[in-house]
C-alpha cells in the first residue's frame, strides 16, 4: 500500500499517528529491511491493523 498510494515515510508515522500508533521514524524504517539485515524487525499484525485503520480514516468519504 506504501507503493500504491505514493507515502513517503512521514506519510506513513501521520496515518499511523491517526489511529493512536506512534512509533519513530527509524523503527518504521526496519520494517522494510531485508530479513537478513541486522536491524530488520518483522510488522506485526498491530502494526498493519492500525495503518489501514488510519488509511480508512484519512480516505474515506465522509459524507
Amino acid at each position: 500500500m506504501k507503493i500504491a498510494l505514493d507515502l513517503k515515510a512521514e506519510d506513513v508515522l501521520s496515518i499511523l499517528g491517526l489511529a493512536n500508533l506512534h512509533i519513530s521514524k527509524h523503527e518504521l524504517s526496519a520494517f522494510f529491511r531485508r530479513p537478513d539485515h541486522k536491524y530488520y524487525r518483522s510488522r506485526k499484525d498491530q502494526i498493519l491493523r492500525n495503518f489501514l485503520k488510519g488509511v480508512q480514516l484519512k480516505y474515506r468519504d465522509n459524507n
